[in-house]
C-alpha cells in the first residue's frame, strides 16, 4: 500500500507575525462578540417582558378604576329611594308614575355622565326601565323576561349578591354587540329580598382608549375564565386557543408558536374581577431591534478584524523589510563582496543589530585583506632571504668559467649542464621580481630537464602544449618548475627504464589551467595526506589561494604505478591580483 506524506509547510516570519495578529485579534473577537450576543438577546428580552409587565400593571390598575366606576354607580342605583320605590309598586299610580319618573332621571344621569356606559336597565317582572346613552330603546318586549331566558339569571344567584361581568351573550334590546355588561341583584334595603335587577351595559370601546398608546405590533386580551371579553386585534381562533392553553402553565413570559409564527405572551390577573390581561407581541418584533443590533456588531466586528489584519500586515511588512536587508548582507558577505549601500533603520532593534553586523563585516574583511597582505609579504621576505643568501654575480661568474673550461676540454655535455643551470638561477632570480610570465615558467622547467637528461642519460621524456596566447600572460614564479621536480625525483628516478612528462596550459573562462603529468611510480594520496608529508606543493598550493583566492589552486591525482597528474589553476589577469593588493615587485 502506497503511503502519502504530507509535507509540513514552513511558515515565513511574515506569515507567522499575520497569523499571530490574526489570532490574537479574532479569538478576542470570537469570545466578546459570542457572549455580547447572548447579554445582549437576554438584556431585549428582559426590557420587553418589563415594559410588557409594566404596561400591564397600567392596564390593570385601569382595569380596578373602571371597574370600581362601574361598581359604584351600580350601588348608586342599588341603593336609590326612587329605584327602591319604582320596584316596589305594583299598581300604576301617581306615586309610582313619579317614581318612574325619578328612576329614569337617575338613569340619564349615570349614562350621561360615563360616555362609556351604552345603557343602565332596571325591573322585574312589574316594572322595568331602559335608558340608552344615545335615547331610549326601541326594543318593544320585556327585558325581564329575557334576561331569564339567559344563563345571566343563574350567573347572578352564584355570586351571592356581588356583581358579575357578562360577554358572548347578545341583548336584543341593545342594538350593538360590541358590549360588555355588568348585573346584579336588586334588594331591599329593608327586607334584604330581591325586588329586581340591575344592568348596566358597557361599550367595549372604553379599554381601546385604555390601550390608544400600546405599539401597533402588540396585541392585547382580555379573558374570563376560557371567554374573550377584549381583544384591539381581529379574532384569530387558533392564537387564542394556543394562547388559552398556555395559560394553564403560569410564567411571567412565554414563547408560543401558532402557524409557523412565534409569540412572546406575558399576562397578568385583575384582582377584582380575575380577568387576565393578556399580551401578545410577535417575536420577530422583540427581535427586529436586536437584529438591528448585532448587524451593526457583527459589521463592527468585521471591521475591527479588517483593521487588524491590514495593522499585522503593515507591521510585519516593516519587520521583514529589515530581515530582507539582512539577508541580502549575509548573500553578499557568501560572495565576499563589499557590502555597501545598505542602510538599516536605528530606531529598530533588527536595524541596530544588522548596522552593527555590517560594520563587523566590513571590519573583519579589511583584517583579513590586511592579514593575507602579511602573509604575502611573510611569503615574499622568505624568498628574498633566500636570494640573499644567492650572490648572482658569484654564481654567474663561476657558471660562465665551468662552461668555457668545458668547452676547452670539449666536453659539450659539461658545458650545457652549466648553461641550463645559468638560465635556472637567472629565472629564479628574476629580477628580484615576484611576478614572471608563463614563457619564463615554462623555459625554466625545460633547462631542468635538461640538467636532468644529463644526469640520467636522457632518461626523461617530455612534451609541453601550452596555448601560445597564454606565454605572454602573468603569473606568480615558481610553479611548474617546483612541479616538474618532484615529478622527477618521486617519480621518474625510481622508475625502471624511461620516463615521460607531459605539461599542457590552457585557457578556461578567466583561468589558466595547467597540468604536469608523469608515468612515475605514483603514490598514494590518502598515505602522504596522513604522513603529512609533500610540504613542497601545500606551499605551492597554499602561494596560489593567497595571491588568487579561494577558487584557485592546485590538485594531485596519483595511482600507485599508474603515474601521477597535477593540476593548476591560476587567475588569468595580473590586474586581479594587483586588486587584492598584491604588488610586482619584492
Amino acid at each position: 500500500m502506497r503511503m502519502l506524506k504530507m509535507k509540513q509547510r514552513n511558515l515565513t516570519i511574515k506569515q507567522k507575525i499575520i497569523m499571530l495578529a490574526i489570532l490574537s485579534t479574532l479569538i478576542p473577537l470570537l469570545i466578546v462578540g459570542t457572549f455580547g450576543f447572548l447579554y445582549l438577546n437576554k438584556v431585549m428580552e428582559n426590557k420587553i417582558s418589563d415594559t410588557t409587565s409594566n404596561f400591564l400593571s397600567v392596564i390593570d390598575w385601569n382595569i380596578d378604576t373602571f371597574v370600581a366606576d362601574i361598581e359604584s354607580s351600580a350601588n348608586i342605583i342599588v341603593s336609590s329611594n326612587e329605584i327602591q320605590g319604582f320596584l316596589n309598586h305594583t299598581e300604576l299610580t301617581l306615586e309610582s308614575y313619579q317614581m318612574q319618573t325619578a328612576t329614569r332621571d337617575l338613569l340619564i344621569n349615570v349614562t350621561n355622565n360615563k360616555p362609556y356606559i351604552n345603557a343602565a336597565y332596571v325591573g322585574n317582572e312589574q316594572n322595568e326601565y331602559l335608558q340608552l346613552s344615545q335615547g331610549q330603546s326601541n326594543y318593544f318586549g320585556t327585558v325581564y323576561d329575557q334576561i331569564n331566558r339567559t344563563d345571566w339569571y343563574n350567573m347572578l344567584e352564584q355570586q351571592d349578591g356581588n356583581g358579575v361581568w357578562f360577554k358572548g351573550i347578545e341583548a336584543d334590546f341593545i342594538e350593538s354587540s360590541n358590549l360588555l355588561m355588568y348585573g346584579n341583584f336588586i334588594r331591599d334595603l329593608e327586607t334584604v329580598e330581591k325586588i329586581g335587577v340591575l344592568i348596566i351595559s358597557v361599550d367595549k370601546s372604553v379599554f381601546d382608549n385604555m390601550f390608544e398608546n400600546i405599539n401597533n405590533e402588540e396585541e392585547i386580551l382580555i379573558l374570563d375564565q376560557e371567554t374573550i371579553i377584549y381583544s384591539n386585534e381581529n379574532e384569530n381562533q387558533d392564537k387564542y386557543k394556543s394562547i388559552i392553553e398556555t395559560l394553564q402553565n403560569p410564567k411571567e413570559a412565554q414563547i408560543i408558536e401558532v402557524e409557523n409564527k412565534k409569540y412572546i405572551l406575558n399576562y397578568t390577573t385583575n384582582a377584582i374581577t380575575n380577568w387576565k390581561i393578556v399580551s401578545v407581541m410577535p417575536y420577530e418584533y422583540v427581535v427586529k431591534e436586536f437584529n438591528y443590533i448585532r448587524a451593526l456588531t457583527v459589521l463592527l466586528l468585521v471591521l475591527s478584524f479588517l483593521l487588524a489584519t491590514i495593522s499585522a500586515f503593515l507591521i510585519s511588512k516593516k519587520i521583514t523589510k529589515q530581515l530582507s536587508l539582512l539577508r541580502n548582507v549575509i548573500e553578499d558577505m557568501e560572495k565576499r563582496e563589499v557590502v555597501s549601500n545598505i542602510a538599516f533603520d536605528s530606531n529598530d532593534e533588527i536595524g541596530k543589530v544588522g548596522n552593527r553586523f555590517v560594520q563587523l563585516y566590513n571590519r573583519n574583511s579589511e583584517l583579513t585583506v590586511q592579514l593575507y597582505e602579511s602573509q604575502l609579504k611573510e611569503k615574499e621576505a622568505e624568498l628574498l632571504a633566500l636570494q640573499n643568501h644567492i650572490n648572482p654575480h658569484f654564481l654567474y661568474n663561476t657558471l660562465n668559467s665551468i662552461f668555457w673550461m668545458a668547452q676547452k676540454s670539449n666536453a659539450k655535455l659539461i658545458a650545457k649542464m652549466a648553461v641550463s643551470l645559468s638560465k635556472i638561477f637567472k629565472l629564479t632570480l628574476n629580477d628580484g621580481k615576484y611576478i614572471t610570465t608563463v614563457e619564463n615558467e615554462i623555459d625554466q622547467v625545460k633547462s631542468y630537464i635538461d640538467i636532468q637528461n644529463i644526469r640520467f642519460d636522457n632518461k626523461i621524456k617530455y612534451s609541453i602544449d601550452v596555448d601560445p596566447s597564454l606565454l605572454t600572460k602573468k603569473i606568480i614564479k615558481l610553479i611548474l618548475q617546483p612541479l616538474v621536480e618532484n615529478a622527477v625525483y618521486h617519480g621518474l628516478e625510481l622508475k625502471e627504464g624511461n620516463g615521460k612528462i607531459i605539461i599542457t596550459g590552457r585557457k578556461v573562462n578567466n583561468a589558466m589551467i595547467f597540468e604536469v603529468i608523469d608515468n612515475g611510480i605514483g603514490f598514494d594520496t590518502e598515505e602522504v595526506a596522513a604522513s603529512k608529508k609533500g610540504y613542497a606543493l601545500k606551499n605551492i598550493n597554499e602561494r596560489i589561494k593567497l595571491q588568487y583566492g579561494k577558487n584557485y589552486g592546485m590538485k594531485i591525482e596519483s595511482k600507485k604505478n599508474r603515474g601521477t597528474k597535477v593540476i593548476v589553476k591560476v587567475g588569468l589577469e595580473l590586474e586581479g591580483l594587483q586588486k587584492e593588493g598584491v604588488t610586482e615587485n619584492v
